[in-house]
């Protein structure tokens, strides 16, 4: 299967550049611009990072130039990529050649360039003379309102690559060294491998009682949720999927996928195995794409990242708990600490109420928005019972009766 995809992306690359011309060209070239830049550390070789989890995702705080952003830790992520937030705005960065890439699909208004920044520096370590991807997500419908944009850029594979990464969620933390990571004694660890700048382990999934796969998954840590597979994968090999099905939509930089989301038996990785594991079945004509482990999956452990020894570890913290979001509204915050609705569930209990795309939410179960995290309306959506929930749009509030969904969330 591995030289099935290696053959297949090569030809796609050669395709993509041969129809799109010069923009492919230059975003294959940002894979390895920064190749030749090494870290430099002012100190102790592990750093203790100024970190922040937000909706199951790693952050960091960084300055670029002397302005303190935040920044998404995403082993998906290939390179440095900044967005037009305000703080970003301020430093003026020259704009260089143009990317095949964009806000929203390909929409020409959200043109990605190639630009250079002085110094980004993570507090113990930085990284001088870095060229990134400038990214206008402001001017497309990525987001529905430009205050969303509450974070300023990604760190990816060429900055990652030069350490071993500690992200303890529990503990609100996370560490990089320039040393290979030294186990804890229940530390369980997978070979690690590479290609085209993201990394990989191998795992179990079972779809049923008689069809388990093994398969290389894409660790991911720029992804909220907790697996993702295509739907060709399951359609192509027959494969029947008995868990009930959830209709929900996520959103990315190439827009928005409606999707199912079921539960399926167990994922095995090493000797972990995890039940009921909550999936996102994403339309796609490959079968091979996506098999991708989210951050919602990793937070339950310990987990570390050695690029160093090209190895990747799961320490057990507590008993495994995956959310269900039974309310049925997608939300994200925006800047002023309350929430934006981008997605209304189709049938979970909002969507019998009027509530709309774009809808700001003011409080929850009594409690002003801007004090819940995404991270605990995570945890609200998914307890069943009643919920309270208001919108400045007329000033409304609504109550509902949210129930755990027998063969998703609950097996009897």
């Amino acid at each position: 299967m591995f030289e099935s995809k290696l053959f297949s992306l090569i030809g796609l690359v050669l395709l993509c550049i041969t129809l799109c011309g010069c923009n492919v060209a230059n975003s294959l070239r940002m894979m390895q611009i920064n190749a030749n830049i090494e870290p430099v550390f002012s100190g102790q070789t592990r750093v203790a990072l100024d970190a922040l989890y937000a909706d199951e995702k790693p952050y960091v705080y960084a300055t670029v130039n002397g302005e303190r952003l935040l920044f998404l830790l995403d082993t998906g992520a290939r390179f440095l990529t900044l967005m037009d937030t305000p703080a970003v705005q301020r430093l003026n960065l020259p704009r260089g050649f143009d990317l095949a890439l964009s806000g929203w699909g390909q929409e020409s208004n959200s043109q990605a360039y190639q630009t250079e920044i002085q110094r980004i520096n993570l507090g113990g370590v930085a990284f001088d003379g870095m060229k990134a991807a400038m990214i206008p997500v402001s001017k497309t419908h990525y987001y529905l309102r430009e205050d969303e944009a509450i974070y300023d850029g990604v760190i990816g594979h060429d900055m990652m690559r030069h350490f071993a990464w500690e992200f303890d969620a529990n503990a609100k933390t996370i560490y990089l060294s320039a040393e290979p990571y030294q186990p804890e004694q229940d530390a369980q660890m997978l070979e690690m491998s590479r290609f085209m700048s993201k990394v990989s382990v191998t795992g179990t999934l079972s779809f049923n009682d008689t069809v388990s796969v093994t398969e290389s998954f894409i660790i991911d840590t720029g992804s909220r949720h907790y697996v993702k597979l295509s739907t060709a994968y399951p359609k192509a090999n027959d494969i029947t999927i008995t868990s009930t099905r959830v209709r929900a939509a996520d959103f990315g930089l190439s827009g928005k996928v409606e999707h199912d989301r079921v539960s399926l038996p167990q994922l095995t990785l090493g000797d972990i195995a995890i039940e009921n594991v909550k999936v996102n079945l994403i339309p796609s004509d490959d079968e091979d794409d996506w098999w991708i482990l989210g951050n919602a999956l990793m937070n339950q452990f310990k987990t570390v990242v050695d690029y160093t020894n090209d190895a990747f570890y799961l320490v057990p913290q507590k008993p495994y708990v995956t959310d269900y979001n039974l309310l049925g509204l997608e939300l994200r915050k925006i800047r002023s600490g309350e929430f934006v609705v981008r997605y209304v569930f189709p049938t979970l209990p909002f969507s019998q109420l009027d509530i709309q795309v774009g809808d700001i939410v003011t409080q929850i179960d009594g409690k002003p928005a801007a004090l819940i995290t995404l991270s605990e309306y995570n945890d609200i959506a998914t307890m069943a019972g009643q919920h309270n929930l208001c919108i400045s749009r007329g000033s409304h509030c609504y109550s509902v009766i949210s129930e755990e969904i027998e063969g998703y969330s609950y097996f009897q």
